[in-house]
């Protein structure tokens, strides 16, 4: 095919026109003219070729790609000389981290050319070491350089384990491939894990996440709106591992960067999975242990707050040094003005009601999976987790390890946004054994369900009534205070009228205390007209 296709070759197109001059002025010449003058006019004339070849594609390559510096362009026009004769390098552009190329251009050794959009990012190499990371933008290849990988930029999902219609822990039938069965049965074991009580589930995994970056705010800063970070982009790419099961000679024997934190979180859950029987998966006995907040990061010493830009020179240091005796003196001429006008507040009595101390609401419960998919999130995020024991029960007051799950996935520059476990398939005796025992004692969950909802009403019912208690004497005792401060309620009788008052106040004010408290407004009433009475 290729010696079939060489008239399509830029050298065979460049050679063409020079071919074409010769063989007209042998044509075209007329009878009797001097050798000489022949071969300086083919010369001529095929010179004019050239220097035009030369100035065309000095044009157009000012607009070829969307480059601005000078140095860029003579790049270009490098890069296209070099595609004329042959000897030009890879040109690719990157589409959302997927390259968009002809077939085998990556095997071009010469000098390329890389155009990624905003949501991309490649790393380079020779055939010894790696060579440049890039993100978005045009960017140039040297001799001999090509790409390592493409690391896309947006937010990904990856999902491992069955799929909807896998049936993992059933036999090969008669109508299905073996190929079929195979797939099958390597989807069962992604995700695979055995309980501690030797029960195999095999769950879904899904992990969202994103190279380690923040986007780029503003319009003028270099970067990805996607978030872009050099280093981030090189460690996923330089710290992809090798699939000992796939033979180097074919065309990708490494694990894919966006493909590892769903592995590691399969291994994260068989880990966990081990500390629970199956009734603890399913069965809410378990508290959620806190999250521990991660260290803030060391503050650099050429942090401006902490060491301040000193200006050089002596008139420099004369000025600084003026600049800080004048703001002491306005610092202490503040505080002087502040102390003598500022005005001398009696004491006022504390109004706000006292804080009685609740009673400790019992922590709610969940089950051993949904406790597994907390520590499996905790562990892909935070750099220290809470500590689990043999048992999956949380142990309060200890010094866990900081994770090296957190710390593989961060040197491998991937930030993990969410990981969660689903849909556990189990073997079907043990499922129909499930299925048996939650018939047999569904009426005992129930009655349970219906006790736990009763302590929780009754709770609920005691909590309302002493927020009520407290906002009735919050309200009492503010009328009462404004009382007193107006000299109104210093005897006894005064400040039982006062409270006997503002109790109809609320009760007449609160459109359903008002309705439901009709009683005990007529009998407010009453004692108030007695006390009015009595007084007179």
């Amino acid at each position: 095919m290729d010696e079939l296709r060489f008239y399509q070759r830029p050298w065979f197109l460049l050679i063409v026109p020079p071919i074409l001059i010769v063989i007209i002025y042998f044509f075209t010449a007329p009878s009797g003219i001097d050798q000489n003058t022949l071969i300086i006019g083919i010369l001529r004339d095929i010179a004019i070729y050239i220097a035009l070849l030369l100035i065309w594609l000095a044009f157009f390559a000012q607009f070829v790609l969307p480059v601005q510096t000078f140095r860029d362009r003579q790049n270009i026009f490098d890069r296209l000389i070099s595609y004329l004769f042959g000897s030009h390098g890879p040109a690719i552009f990157v589409r959302d981290g997927e390259p968009v190329k002809s077939p085998d251009e990556e095997k071009k050794r010469g000098p390329g050319v890389l155009w990624l959009d905003s949501a991309s990012g490649v790393v380079t190499r020779t055939d010894a070491t790696y060579q440049h990371t890039f993100g978005p933008g045009v960017h140039f290849t040297n001799t001999n350089e090509r790409v390592a990988g493409y690391v896309d930029l947006h937010i990904q999902t990856h999902g491992i384990g069955p799929r909807d219609e896998d049936k993992p822990f059933a036999k090969k039938s008669e109508d299905q491939s073996d190929e079929v069965f195979k797939f099958i049965q390597a989807r069962r074991l992604e995700t695979s894990g055995l309980t501690r009580d030797g029960i195999e589930v095999v769950p879904n995994i899904n992990v969202i996440f994103k190279i380690d970056a923040d986007p780029v705010k503003g319009h003028t800063l270099p970067g990805s709106r996607f978030g872009y970070d050099e280093t981030a982009v090189f460690r996923a790419i330089a710290g992809e591992p090798i699939n000992p099961n796939i033979p180097k000679d074919t065309h990708r024997y490494k694990v894919p960067w966006n493909q590892l934190p769903a592995l590691i979180a399969a291994d994260v859950w068989r880990d966990l999975l081990g500390k629970f029987t199956l009734n603890d998966l399913f069965e809410a006995r378990f508290l959620l242990p806190p999250s521990i907040p991660d260290a803030l990061p060391p503050i650099s010493d050429d942090d401006p707050l902490i060491n301040p830009i000193k200006p050089q020179g002596r008139l420099a240091d004369v000025f600084t040094g003026i600049l800080r005796e004048l703001n002491r003196l306005l610092e202490n001429w503040s505080d002087w003005i502040d102390k003598k006008c500022k005005p001398k507040r009696e004491p006022q009595p504390d109004t706000q009601p006292v804080k009685q101390k609740k009673e400790d609401k019992p922590e709610k419960k969940v089950t051993g999976l949904q406790l597994i998919n907390f520590m499996l999130k905790e562990r892909l995020q935070r750099q220290n987790t809470a500590l689990l024991d043999e048992y999956g029960n949380y142990v309060p007051g200890s010094q866990p390890p900081p994770s090296q799950t957190h710390r593989l996935l961060n040197s491998r520059g991937i930030r993990v946004i969410s990981v969660s476990v689903g849909n556990p398939q189990l073997p079907a005796e043990v499922n129909d054994k499930i299925i048996n025992r939650w018939t047999a004692n569904w009426l005992n969950r129930a009655r349970a369900e219906q006790d736990r909802l009763e302590l929780e009403e009754g709770y609920n019912s005691l909590q309302g009534e002493e927020n009520a208690l407290r906002d009735y004497v919050y309200q009492l005792s503010q009328d009462l205070l404004r009382q007193i401060g107006r000299k109104r309620a210093t005897e006894l009788s005064e400040t039982l009228r006062a409270l006997l008052l503002e109790s109809r106040v609320i009760l007449v004010n609160d459109s359903r205390q008002y309705r439901q408290g009709s009683v005990e407004r007529e009998s407010l009433e009453e004692i108030i007209q007695w006390l009015e009475t009595r007084e007179l």
